[in-house]
C-alpha cells in the first residue's frame, strides 16, 4: 500500500507541475509586474507623496496558479496601496481617478488599459497576462486589532461610488497571504529543503519561494482544475477564495508531506469548516472576522447546492473510485476526464521518461484509507 500511496502521489506532483505556470512565464509576469511597480512608484509619480507600495495577491502570491483552459492568458492581481492616506484624505472616486491618471500618464499603459472596472484598473497584455491594479487606503478601523489585521485595506468599489462613495469596502490580501504560509510553514520548509539537497546546494536561500509547492498548494491546485473542467463556464461555481480557505483550514497545523495522504485528508475534513446557523452559511475570512466568503450562499441556495455536489464529486472521483487500486497507466487514464488530457499526458509522459516532480515524497507510517463513508 506504501508504494501505491508513493506512486499515486509521484503522479499528483507531475499532475500539478503541468498545470503550474511556466517558469519562464513567472518571470515575465514578474518583469510585467515589476516594471508597473516602477512607474508607479516613480520619484516623479503624482502617486510618491502618498508612500505607495506595490505588492502581488491572489494566486500568484499564494502559489495556487493553475493554467487556464484554453487561452495562453494569465490573471496577475497587484494592490496599489496608498500608505499614508485614510478615508479622511481622500474619496473612493477620487482614489480610483488617481491611480487610473498616473497609468494613462505612460502610452504603453495607457494602451493597455481595458474599460475602467468595478474595483480595478485591467491591464491587457494580449496573450500574455490580464493585470489587475486594486487602488487601497489604510483601514483605520481594522488595523489597530494588530497580528495579521496590520496589514488591512480599504478598496473602491463602483457600485458603492454610484451609492454616494460613503461605504468604503474592507479587504487584507497581505494578511491572508501571511495567514496561508502559517498554514503551511511546516511543510513549505521540508518541501523547499528537499529541493536545497535534490541540486546540491547548501543555502535553502538559493531555491526561490516561488519554486516550492507544498501538498496544500498542489492539493489546491487540483481542486481548482477539477471545478473548472467540472463545472465547465457553468455559473454557480465555487469561488477560489472558498476552495482556499477549507482547504487551508483542513490543513492547518499538518505535517503531512505527501500528497495523496494530504489531498485525503483536506478533501475529507473541508466540509467541517462550513458553519451553518440559524439557516446562513458562514465560511469566514480569517483574517476579516466582518467578511463572509460564503454570504451569497443564502440568497441564492443553488450556490451552496452545487459547492455540495461538486465536494461530492471531488471525493468520488479522487477516494471512492479506488485510485489506490490501479496501476498507474490506469490511474492517468481515468484523471483525463477530471483534470484534462493534455495535462495528464504531459505528466504521464514525465513519469514513463523516468522523471519525478521537483519536491519531495515523504510517505507517513501510517497508510491512506481506500475507503471513506462521506
Amino acid at each position: 500500500m506504501t508504494q501505491k500511496i508513493m506512486e499515486l502521489s509521484n503522479l499528483l506532483n507531475n499532475i500539478g507541475e503541468a498545470l503550474d505556470i511556466p517558469e519562464s512565464k513567472y518571470i515575465e509576469a514578474r518583469n510585467r509586474y515589476n516594471g508597473v511597480k516602477d512607474w508607479l512608484c516613480a520619484e516623479e509619480s503624482t502617486l510618491k507623496q502618498y508612500l505607495p507600495d506595490i505588492y502581488p495577491q491572489g494566486s500568484f502570491k499564494l502559489g495556487t496558479v493553475v493554467r487556464p483552459i484554453g487561452r495562453d492568458e494569465y490573471d496577475i492581481d497587484l494592490v496599489c496601496f496608498l500608505s499614508n492616506l485614510d478615508t479622511s484624505d481622500i474619496t473612493q472616486a477620487e482614489l480610483k481617478k488617481v491611480v487610473g491618471d498616473r497609468l494613462k500618464a505612460k502610452e504603453t499603459y495607457k494602451k493597455l488599459l481595458l474599460t475602467e472596472g468595478r474595483r480595478c484598473w485591467t491591464l491587457d497584455y494580449a496573450n500574455e497576462f490580464h493585470m489587475d491594479i486594486l487602488p487601497s487606503i489604510v483601514d483605520s478601523n481594522f488595523r489597530p486589532r494588530g497580528g495579521y489585521y496590520e496589514h488591512a485595506i480599504l478598496i473602491t468599489d463602483q457600485e458603492k461610488i454610484k451609492e454616494g462613495g460613503l461605504e468604503w469596502l474592507s479587504s487584507n490580501p497581505k494578511g491572508y497571504a501571511e495567514w496561508f504560509m502559517k498554514c503551511q510553514e511546516k511543510t513549505f520548509h521540508k518541501s523547499r529543503s528537499a529541493l536545497m539537497e535534490a541540486a546540491q546546494l547548501k543555502d535553502m536561500e538559493a531555491i526561490p519561494e516561488y519554486r516550492v509547492r507544498t501538498p496544500l498548494q498542489r492539493t489546491i491546485q487540483l481542486f481548482k482544475r477539477h471545478r473548472d473542467l467540472y463545472f465547465n463556464g457553468k455559473e454557480h461555481k465555487p469561488i477560489s477564495m472558498i476552495v482556499t480557505t477549507l482547504a487551508a483550514r483542513a490543513y492547518i497545523d499538518s505535517e503531512e508531506t505527501n500528497l495523496y495522504q494530504a489531498l485525503y485528508d483536506i478533501l475529507l475534513n473541508m466540509p467541517n469548516y462550513i458553519q451553518h446557523i440559524n439557516g446562513k452559511y458562514e465560511i469566514l475570512n480569517p483574517v476579516n472576522d466582518d467578511e463572509n466568503f460564503a454570504d451569497k450562499w443564502e440568497e441564492n441556495p443553488l450556490l451552496s447546492e452545487t459547492f455540495y455536489r461538486w465536494h461530492k464529486a471531488l471525493v468520488n472521483d479522487f477516494i471512492k473510485s479506488g485510485l489506490l487500486d490501479k496501476d498507474i497507466e490506469q490511474s492517468a487514464e481515468f484523471l483525463k476526464d477530471k483534470l484534462g488530457t493534455k495535462v495528464l499526458e504531459d505528466a504521464y509522459s514525465r513519469i514513463k521518461k523516468g522523471l519525478t516532480f521537483s519536491g519531495p515524497i515523504i510517505v507517513k507510517s501510517k497508510p491512506v484509507g481506500q475507503h471513506c463513508s462521506c
